[in-house]
C-alpha cells in the first residue's frame, strides 16, 4: 500500500474555477453579468489540461461516482480520492465501503465515472450521499438527468466535469497497516473496510 500511495504525491493540476450551467428559466428582465448565465456544453479535454486543484475536487467539491450501465446503475457521493499518475497512466483512485450499494456495481464492472457539480447542486449531491439506492431512486429524487457515454457508462447532464475511468486495480484497506491513529479508529469494531479502486482515466469532459 505504501508503494502505491507514493505514486500519488504529485499532481499536475492548477487551481482554477469553473462555472455552472445556465438557468434557462430565469425570469429576470435585466441582463446578467454572471458567467453562470451563459449556457455551456461538454467538451472533451486532455486530463493534463484540467485547471483544477486535485485535492479540492474531492475534499471540497465532492464527486458523484457512478457505476453500472443503462440497465442498472447506482451513484454515491465521495470525498476521498486521488488524481495522479500510476504505471504510466493518468489515474483516479477512489475508496468505497464494501457495504455500500454502489460497491458491487464498481467491483463487478469495468468502468466508473466521476461527476463534479457546481455549488447550485450541492443539496442534490448531499442527498445522493445521505441516501442509499436500496431505499430510494436517487435520480428521480434529485431530478438529475443521466446520460450514457460511448463506452456505456453513466454521467449526468447537469455536471460541470466528468471523468470516465477504466478499473485497472483494486485492494482492500488493511487496518493493521494504518499508522495514523485517527484513521485506524475508523475501523475499530467495524466488520467492513474500504476497497481502493484505481481507474485509468480514459475520457474527460468539461463544461465550457
Amino acid at each position: 500500500m505504501k508503494k502505491l500511495s507514493l505514486l500519488f504525491t504529485s499532481f499536475v493540476f492548477l487551481l482554477a474555477g469553473c462555472t455552472k450551467t445556465a438557468d434557462n428559466n430565469s425570469n429576470s428582465n435585466t441582463e446578467s453579468n454572471d458567467t453562470t448565465s451563459k449556457e455551456k456544453t461538454f467538451q472533451s479535454i486532455d486530463i493534463k489540461e484540467l485547471q483544477e486543484n486535485a485535492v479540492s475536487l474531492f475534499a471540497d467539491n465532492w464527486f458523484v461516482v457512478t457505476a453500472g450501465d443503462e440497465s442498472a446503475f447506482n451513484q454515491m457521493t465521495i470525498s476521498w480520492g486521488n488524481l495522479g499518475n500510476v504505471w504510466g497512466y493518468p489515474a483516479a483512485v477512489i475508496y468505497i465501503r464494501t457495504t455500500r450499494h454502489t460497491y458491487p456495481f464498481i467491483d463487478n464492472g469495468k468502468h466508473f465515472t466521476l461527476s463534479a457539480f457546481d455549488e447550485a447542486y450541492r443539496d442534490k449531491v448531499l442527498f445522493i450521499g445521505q441516501h442509499s439506492g436500496r431505499d430510494v431512486n436517487k435520480v428521480e429524487a434529485t431530478g438529475l438527468t443521466p446520460k450514457t457515454t460511448a463506452l456505456g457508462n453513466i454521467y449526468y447532464d447537469e455536471a460541470r466535469l466528468v471523468i470516465e475511468c477504466e478499473k485497472i486495480y483494486f485492494s482492500d484497506i488493511l487496518p493493521e497497516n494504518l499508522s495514523d491513529e485517527s484513521a485506524a479508529k475508523m475501523y475499530e469494531g467495524e466488520p467492513t473496510v474500504h476497497r481502493m479502486f484505481i481507474g485509468k482515466i480514459v475520457n474527460v469532459w468539461e463544461k465550457k
